[in-house]
């Protein structure tokens, strides 16, 4: 019997947008690039190095193609710490397909909420920052034009 596995992580951003005067949400799923200084930070954890942890999302207005060597945002517009981490809730276990074989998997979820009068503005990317300023991942999306008069939710699925 043969048995393989990958370590294939994958992220999406999930964007719900609360508006304000009617108390509707709008909701879309964007599938994020793991670049190449996030997925250093995993692989130190296999050579014992200590790392910082994700603790900021930054958002911009950047249009650039994700590129594989990107450190950094684009045109970054605004940065805001992550929400407090529950264990119970954001970590889960969930099941993917790897060739047509149920795989188990840890999925991780990191969530930022920008209020009415934060990141106002034609959003176009996203990305996921280490304290240190390291970044995990880069999102390029079609714009959302952020105004007072709604809030975003960024919800960050990651799979191990």
């Amino acid at each position: 019997m043969n048995i393989a596995d990958t370590m294939d992580i994958k992220g999406s951003l999930i964007i719900q947008k609360h508006h304000i005067k009617d108390n509707t949400v709008d909701e879309l799923r964007f599938n994020n690039s793991i670049v190449l200084t996030g997925r250093e930070l995993v692989a130190k954890l296999f050579l014992n190095q200590s790392i910082n942890p994700i603790s900021k999302v930054r958002v911009g207005t950047g249009t650039n193609p994700v590129n594989s060597d990107d450190t950094n945002l684009s045109q970054m517009l605004f940065e805001k710490n992550i929400n407090p981490i529950n264990l119970s809730q954001d970590l889960q276990s969930t099941e993917s397909d790897v060739q047509g074989v149920k795989v188990s998997r840890k999925k991780v979820i990191m969530t930022v909420n920008l209020d009415q009068n934060e990141a106002n503005g034609a959003l176009t990317e996203a990305g996921l920052f280490t304290e240190d300023n390291v970044m995990y991942n880069r999102v390029v999306f079609l714009p959302i034009n952020k105004t007072s008069d709604f809030q975003l939710t960024l919800i960050w699925e990651i799979v191990f």
